[in-house]
Order: structure tokens, then sequence, then C-alpha cells
């Protein structure tokens, strides 16, 4: 495995990943579980302050239930553009992806472990 340098917008990241493109899916998952992860502990603080019945409101497994506020949290923190670079920050040698067709890919890779944390019941 490579390592790769992402920058964009307010992400920094070195990955180890196969390619570029691996590298800005790892990233990008990184940044929205850490959202995900922030959402999910501050509504068990809201539950434990305002109901302290937690049965009421069960908290959905990541990445079945993914919580459409963080998400977008999360994919506000990135530009337009990804860059990737094995070089080092400031480089886009190994690549300069859209955001948006790494956060499709994304959502897609979300949907297939869904899937397969179905079928294992």
């Amino acid at each position: 495995m490579a390592k790769y340098y992402i920058q964009s917008k307010n992400v920094s990241f070195v990955v180890c990943a196969n390619d570029a493109e691996g590298a800005a899916l790892w990233a990008m998952h990184r940044v929205i579980d850490e959202k995900i992860c922030d959402f999910e502990e501050q509504k068990l603080l809201d539950m434990w302050f305002e109901d302290e019945d937690f049965d009421d409101e069960p908290i959905d497994d990541i990445p079945q239930a993914v919580p459409y506020e963080a998400m977008l949290d999360g994919l506000a923190e990135f530009g337009e553009m990804i860059s990737i670079s094995e070089r080092g920050v400031g480089h886009d040698e190994a690549g300069l992806l859209e955001t948006e067709e790494i956060f499709r890919q994304w959502r897609q890779l979300m949907k297939a472990v869904d899937r397969l944390f179905d079928q294992m019941g």
C-alpha cells in the first residue's frame, strides 16, 4: 500500500491505500464517520438529560442508518475537489478528484456494507 496525502478545504490526511481513489474514499469515510460519532454522542447526551428512557429512541448502528445531518456536516468539510499526492502536501500528481463523485462512491459502498449486515442477520 502506498501513502497518500489528501487535501480538500478543511480536510488534510495522510492515509495508506491501494490507489488514489481508495485514499480519497478512506479520507471521506474518516471525516463523515467522525461527524456521525459526534452526532450520536450528542443524541445520547440529549436523551440522558431530557428523558432517561433509552428504549424509546434506539440508535441504529452505522452504516445501517447514517444520520443525514451528520453525513452532510462531514461532506461540508470538503471543497469541490480532493487533491491527492504521494509526494506531500501541496501536490496533486496522484490525482485531483471531484468530491461529488467520491461521495457518490462512498454512499454506494455504505449501501453495500448495509446489505451485507442485513444478510448476516
